[in-house]
């Protein structure tokens, strides 16, 4: 199954069962200042024929951590239709968290931003975000069916799972974490809302379906229910993008926008082939060029 999008990413070996290799790319390289870790190991394999997830991908392309590709290593893989095991899920996205906490160590800044700063918040709502993705991804990749949809949930658990120990780690170094907060999300674009409102998050009842579905119907409920949870998401990084005082935060941000962007758009052109029938709106993916770091 041939799939769209240009952006990289860590995959596994039984990704070559519905589709091409996928490629890595690097999601810490400028989030980490001038101590970047992980500029220089991209890796050789994104291809740009047609059939091969590289640059060529229609719809844009997200960044990975080139560090994935060690994680990758570590893992094995299991072709069968089950999936990683939960031992092995564990294990990875626990591996990766560590690695951008890791990361996150060198990224220091004189004035950190106070509580009240778009980076703080943003941070903060983003790791809450991605803790219900890491959810419905761990399960898609356990009892999904379709090579291709659980190749693209097992990108979603390591890449946030990444993004997750980074974005901890810079709140640890600011003197805050993740549970300093109110029940508000988004108060920091002056668009409070309450925390169980925030764009793109799932409903009770939709994290039920996720729960109990298996197979095939899992994998719709993963590419409808994960494009609306990516694209409540872009707007949020694209605020932060743009108005965040800290350089490394506004690099991850604008990251984060390419990324989802380019992953609703392939998760569109996968249901299309699959007949499933489902209305995933397209959406637009930013240039590649980074914010101002300085």
């Amino acid at each position: 199954m041939n799939r769209t999008g240009t952006h990289d990413h860590l995959h596994t070996d039984d990704t070559d069962a519905g589709h091409s290799d996928a490629g890595h790319s690097d999601v810490g390289d400028s989030d980490v200042g001038d101590t970047d870790t992980t500029d220089d190991t991209d890796t050789t394999d994104t291809d740009t024929g047609t059939g091969e997830r590289g640059n060529e991908r229609a719809g844009g392309g997200p960044d990975r951590p080139a560090d994935d590709a060690e994680a990758h290593d570590a893992v094995d893989v299991d072709d069968r239709p089950g999936g990683l095991s939960w031992g092995r899920v564990a294990v990875l996205g626990v591996a990766l968290a560590f690695l951008g906490f890791a990361v996150g160590m060198f990224v220091t800044r004189d004035r950190p931003p106070g509580a009240d700063s778009v980076d703080v918040g943003f941070l903060q709502d983003m790791l809450t975000h991605h803790e219900q993705a890491l959810g419905v991804a761990t399960l898609t990749v356990a009892y999904g069916d379709d090579p291709t949809v659980r190749s693209y949930a097992r990108e979603v658990l390591t890449s946030q799972a990444y993004e997750q120990g980074l974005m901890s780690q810079m709140l640890f170094d600011w003197g805050h974490n993740r549970d300093d907060r109110s029940d508000e999300a988004m108060g920091w674009m002056g668009m409070p809302v309450p925390l169980e409102q925030m764009p793109g998050l799932l409903t009770d009842e939709q994290m039920d379906q996720i729960r109990a579905a298996r197979g095939p119907e899992l994998d719709a409920l993963f590419l409808d229910l994960m494009a609306e949870h990516h694209r409540g998401g872009l707007h949020m990084a694209a605020e932060a993008a743009r108005t965040a005082s800290d350089p490394d935060v506004r690099a991850l941000a604008a990251r984060m926008e390419r990324n989802q962007a380019g992953e609703i758009n392939e998760y569109r052109h996968t249901a299309e082939e699959m007949g499933l029938g489902l209305d995933i709106p397209g959406a637009d993916v930013p240039p590649a060029n980074l914010p101002d770091r300085s």
